[in-house]
């Protein structure tokens, strides 16, 4: 999804992040662990400042993007595996979306606690509609290690970092 996204217009942001969160609820049997967090912002410099923030944040949790493509522009650091270069590994990922959208519904929705796989479904899902609704997402980051075919990330791995 990443390498074909056409994130240089809002409706390219929209699918991409909508698939995405459709393609996490169609893995939800996958998850192991999940959570959430919304807030909701009055003024709009200051909700733009803080996804700005959550986004650095979460950015530098990682060592190197190989995968970045802002604006319609590929600014990949890695180069691209072929498919028959790696031999397949079992392997956990980390997934993180930081989205700036309007609206009370998707804050409410993500300021809610995760107990369960449903409340994994609620999130999801809720992400996936509201963020192609007309014109409410303003921005998104979706992160996610590993990033190349041939890397794995265990759960030790995640429990350390």
């Amino acid at each position: 999804l990443s390498r074909t996204a056409r994130t240089d217009s809002r409706v390219g942001l929209q699918n991409l992040t909508s698939q995405v969160a459709l393609e996490l609820l169609r893995r939800k049997e996958d998850v192991v662990a999940a959570s959430t967090s919304g807030q909701n912002f009055k003024d709009e410099s200051k909700a733009q400042r803080e996804f700005n923030k959550m986004s650095i944040r979460e950015r530098s949790k990682f060592q190197r993007e190989t995968v970045s493509n802002y604006g319609g522009v590929d600014y990949s650091t890695g180069e691209m595996k072929r498919a028959n270069d790696y031999s397949p590994k079992a392997t956990v990922a980390v997934v993180t979306l930081v989205m700036l959208i309007e609206g009370d519904s998707t804050s409410k929705t993500l300021s809610k606690r995760v107990n369960s796989i449903r409340d994994v479904e609620d999130a999801l899902s809720r992400v996936a509609a509201d963020s192609k609704a007309d014109k409410c997402l303003r921005g998104a980051e979706i992160l996610w290690t590993p990033e190349e075919r041939d890397e794995t990330l265990t759960m030790r791995d995640v429990l350390a970092d």
